[in-house]
């Protein structure tokens, strides 16, 4: 037998019958169309939920259904019997249309909830509206004498009816309870109505939504009242549809709202009406009310801030702010990028903030001039809406400030803004961005998006702070050529009032100019980019030499700078080393653009007098570090002839060849630790630890940094190290970081290489830790701010309360002499005046008269923004980290400020790790100076400050560019005349304590209680009296 395949006999083994897989394949099929059905249901309900066809429907039937409601108005108007026949076909027209749009999305649509749907109030109100019309207006008989017969012709979507009688029925004529159907035509408008303003989400907001929703349930209510009232006055037979008398549907309508108001008379005659008036009080009272008061509480959670916007014009460029914002900070904004000095005519700011605007903001904002200039929007950068709505992708600069927050925190402050700059950069690509972050190590990321305008805020306040170790007013000096801030005095008369800048000026010239007028006047001075002359006019000459013509002959601009180029490397004093060849980049330090400009207009000019006489002057009373070869290289092809300066060599004598600033790290590690006259640098954080101050075995007092925080150690403290370990500098002093805890070996690796730092772990608040860390014998003393944030507290005022107390603590144990050397980091800028109520109080620094003067403001605004006038800011005491938005400010006006900024920090810091925050290095040739603050000697006392400048440019490359006066108070003994600061030794001065004077008068005449700021390439110091 052959054989066959087992599926060949499957229906002789066990198959199924074929009746039974008929039943289970047709149920199948059932089961599957059914799914399939419901699938279909399901995605077409969807698609209408969502897409522009169910919004089109849902916008087309609250047409349909005004329409419909305004028949039946219009029918109330018409005589008895007489309806139009257009009014019928309308009517039946709206009946169809609900007809279908109940029968296909209310039936057919609600798939598994259609029963639930059919019981529902919805279908009630369908109901309602369509059968009295569809189909019971073709069969109501009342008083016709005639019959209707009506064809509808359906051709090409127009319906065409044919008429022979002109009688038609509806329920409104006569007294019939049937009447009382037509008012809630009404109530299909609420219901298609609201299903028109769900979808609008996105062009409202939750307020104005929801209002709009009630606003449109109190209308429905009333219209609906009005049309009960009506019907309930015109039953009792005097009054009906053949005579409504005052009862037309307008009146009715007048008097339900009425009702609303005034429910002390209702307009109710009939006993029906007066039924239907008390239900009508009862909703007025139950729904109005709760209505009113739900869209007031919305309204109230929803800021209006929420809802503004800024509409970008081509004639008036705006720039946006954002990021962590507090009031006091918007407002330093306005008021800086504002400033009169900047002369940016048209700019508007667009503030967009995450959180809604402070009180005092708000008046703020009312101000006629703000309220022209100035959008407040609430929002977010990262929010594509919120962005539009503040039309960043408009913008011409969009300013990102960050949170000067507490240690442990920065990270995180860092990570938001990242975010906020990935946001700018993705919705507002050709808008330039200035970024703040709080530690180095997160730049380079900001940097690798294309943001070159980014600023540290530990790099730079930390920077600062260390140079006002070194430097008095160092940081002064910095905030007042790179920031335009104005003074509010009684007048309100700013600094940038040119009238107010002329009348200081004539007061220092008659000599009658306080202190604070010289100040102010040196306050003045900006920093400006300017071109120099032409070829023609200074080829040959020396930047020595054109440094005092410009001097000389433009109305005593300084130019302390020079660049090849726009984009080439900056370059302070450069002095010999540099000739000009004309049409380079110059800085210069001037009053007004005006004042830098006529720089380049300079024609060929002689030498001053001071260089011509230099001959027959006294020689130089300098003692510097003697260079390879004579710095009076090029005076031999020079037509003046200038005197040499004699050079004492005060380095070791194993690195009397100074080595190019090409160098390595390491390299310069090993110099630094030849260079050291202490202890070299220790390998971990417990070597680095001592117990007592005096186990250095040193003479040199010793610079101690406070740090307040004891949770976490303070980051950065690298670029706070740095300007205290150049080469540049005659002496190093030990620095003592006292703290209650030891950085981590991370933190510690950023400074580990530089020599003669050790720590005292401690609480500072102990007399017995102030001793073992030498606070009492400390060269400074330095307070690092917790930087609290306002949140933390409540109060942004009151974010530097532990600095300001660790100030009080410390300045009451060392004692009256050497107040001055605490310097103290602040968070807010207002927190200097505290600052300087501690010294004042106990009468350390009396004024003029004798008597503690305590500066009073009128407002908040003003003590705020006057701290500079505050003497512990005027002598460089304090440095708040939130004087950087000043700085980043004025980088929108002058590109170049960065790069000047940059270039006093890091100048002396030569190694390849600074040379790469300072971008490309010099030329090895070229002399590249710092900022020193030095005494003034004998010689110079009673000198202008015109002749000093010229002298010091001559003889020595040494460029004067303001000086710090000190008060003469501060060196007066017991009894007797006070003694100027230079006849005291050297060991018996006080602490230096005045004020920074940027760019003196030339005829300012030169006091004993004097210091120079000077630009040279290292630190000078004054010869000893035989050496002259």
């Amino acid at each position: 037998m052959e054989n066959q395949p087992l599926l060949a006999n499957t229906l002789r083994y066990g198959s199924v019958p074929e009746s039974a897989a008929g039943k289970a394949k047709a149920a199948s099929q059932i089961n599957t169309f059914d799914v399939c059905n419901a699938r279909d249901i399901e995605r077409m309900s969807r698609h209408l939920d969502n897409g522009n066809l169910g919004a089109a429907i849902d916008t087309f039937m609250c047409l349909v259904s005004i329409v419909f409601s305004g028949t039946y108005v219009a029918n109330t108007y018409i005589p008895y019997n007489s309806m139009p026949h257009s009014i019928w076909v309308v009517e039946l027209i709206c009946a169809s249309l609900f007809t279908i749009d109940f029968s296909f999305r209310g039936i057919y649509l609600a798939a598994n909830r259609r029963q639930e749907y059919l019981l529902s109030l919805t279908t009630f109100l369908y109901l309602v509206n369509i059968l009295p019309v569809l189909p019971a207006s073709f069969f109501i008989r009342y008083q016709l004498s005639n019959f209707l017969l009506c064809s509808v012709l359906f051709c090409q979507g127009i319906i065409y009816s044919h008429t022979v009688l002109a009688v038609y029925s509806t329920f409104w004529y006569g007294e019939s309870l049937w009447r009382f159907i037509y008012p809630l035509r009404f109530a299909m408008c609420y219901l298609t109505g609201k299903a028109v303003l769900s979808r609008c989400h996105a062009y409202l907001n939750p307020v104005h939504q929801f209002a709009f929703l009630c606003y449109l349930q109190i209308i429905c209510i009333l219209l609906g009242a009005a049309g009960i009232i009506q019907v309930a006055e015109t039953m009792d037979g005097t009054l009906s549809v053949k005579n409504l008398g005052e009862w037309t549907f307008f009146n009715a309508f007048f008097n339900s709202v009425m009702t609303f108001v005034t429910i002390d008379k209702p307009p109710a005659e009939t006993n029906l009406s007066k039924i239907f008036v008390g239900l009508l009080v009862c909703v007025f009272i139950l729904v109005i009310p709760y209505q009113i008061s739900s869209v007031m509480d919305l309204s109230n959670s929803i800021s209006p801030y929420e809802e503004a916007s800024y509409k970008p014009s081509s004639n008036s460029p705006h720039v946006v702010l954002c990021g962590d914002l507090t009031a006091s900070r918007i407002s330093h904004f306005f008021h800086e990028i504002f400033h009169n000095d900047h002369d940016f005519v048209g700019i508007h700011v667009v503030v967009l903030s995450e959180d809604p605007p402070a009180t005092s903001l708000k008046a703020l904002l009312l101000d006629p001039f703000f309220a022209k200039r100035v959008w407040f929007v609430q929002g977010s950068l990262l929010d594509v809406d919120d962005a539009k709505r503040a039309a960043c992708d408009t913008a011409n600069a969009i300013f990102i400030l960050t949170n000067p927050v507490s240690d442990q925190e920065t990270s995180i402050s860092d990570h938001r803004t990242l975010m906020r700059v990935l946001a700018a950069r993705r919705q507002a690509p050709k808008a330039r961005v200035f970024a703040q972050l709080n530690r180095s190590i997160h730049c380079q990321l900001v940097r690798d998006m294309g943001v070159q305008n980014v600023l540290c805020l530990s790099e730079v306040t930390m920077s600062l702070l260390g140079q006002n170790c070194i430097c008095p007013g160092f940081s002064t000096f910095m905030y007042s050529i790179t920031s335009t801030s104005s003074f509010d005095d009684d007048n309100n008369e700013g600094l940038g009032s040119d009238a107010k800048l002329r009348n200081r000026s004539t007061a220092v010239d008659n000599g009658k100019g306080s202190w604070v007028d010289k100040y102010l006047l040196g306050a003045s001075h900006e920093v400006y980019v300017v071109e120099l002359p032409p070829t023609s006019v200074i080829e040959g000459k020396t930047f020595s030499e054109l440094a005092s013509l410009a001097y000389s002959h433009c109305n005593g601009i300084i130019v302390f700078a020079v660049a090849d180029g726009p984009r080439g490397k900056v370059v302070l004093n450069p002095g010999d080393s540099y000739t000009c060849v004309g049409g380079e980049t110059a800085y210069v330090i001037a009053q007004t653009q005006g004042a830098a400009n006529a720089l380049t207009e300079l024609k060929i000019m002689s030498m001053p007098l001071a260089w011509r006489e230099m001959q027959v002057s006294y020689h130089s009373s300098l003692v510097r570090i003697e260079t390879n070869g004579s710095s009076d290289g090029q005076d031999a092809e020079a037509p003046l002839q200038r005197r040499h300066a004699r050079f004492v060599n005060w380095q070791f004598e194993d690195n009397e060849n100074p080595e190019p600033e090409q160098e390595t790290e390491t390299e310069e590690k090993e110099k630094d630790e030849n260079f050291s006259p202490t202890k070299n640098a220790s390998k971990s954080v417990k070597d680095a630890v001592i117990n007592d101050v005096e186990e250095l075995g040193v003479g040199a007092t010793p610079i101690v940094i406070c740090i307040t925080t004891e949770s976490t150690f303070a980051n950065d403290l690298e670029h706070l190290i740095g300007p205290l370990r150049t080469r540049s500098l005659k002496q190093y002093y030990p620095v003592v970081i006292l703290s209650a805890k030891l950085p981590d070996d991370d933190i510690y690796d950023g400074f580990s290489h530089f020599p003669d730092v050790h720590f005292v772990v401690g609480d500072p608040y102990r007399h017995k830790t102030l001793y073992r860390a030498g606070v009492l014998d400390a060269h400074r003393v330095l307070i690092l701010s917790t930087s609290a944030s306002a949140s933390d507290n409540g109060s942004e005022l009151l974010q530097d309360a532990e600095s300001i107390a660790l100030h009080k603590f410390i300045t009451s144990f060392i004692g009256v002499k050497k107040a001055p050397c605490v310097i103290t980091e602040v968070g807010n800028r207002a927190s200097v005046h505290f600052v300087a109520q501690n010294l004042l109080e106990n009468g350390w620094f009396p004024g003029s008269h004798g008597e503690n003067e305590l500066t009073m403001f009128s407002s908040s605004n003003t003590f705020s923004r006057n701290f500079f006038l505050s003497p512990a800011f005027t002598s460089g005491l304090t440095y708040s980290t939130s004087l950087c938005d000043s700085l980043l400010i004025n980088q929108f006006f002058n590109g170049q400020i960065k790069k000047i900024l940059g270039e006093f920090m890091f100048t002396s810091r030569a190694s390849d790790t600074w040379a790469v925050l300072r971008g490309d290095k010099s030329k090895p040739e070229t002399q590249r100076s710092s900022l020193f603050a030095v005494e003034v000697p004998l010689d110079f006392v009673g000198r202008c400050f015109e002749y000093v400048f010229h002298y010091l440019l001559s003889s020595d490359d040494i460029l004067v560019i303001g000086l710090y006066r000190c008060h003469p108070y501060m060196n007066a003994a017991s009894a007797g005349e006070p003694t100027a600061r230079v006849e005291v030794p050297e060991k018996d001065r006080s602490v230096p304590f005045g004020y920074v004077y940027v760019n003196p008068q030339p005829f300012e005449v030169i006091t004993g209680d004097d210091l120079l700021y000077v630009l040279s390439d290292k630190q000078p110091c004054w010869a000893d009296s035989q050496d002259a």
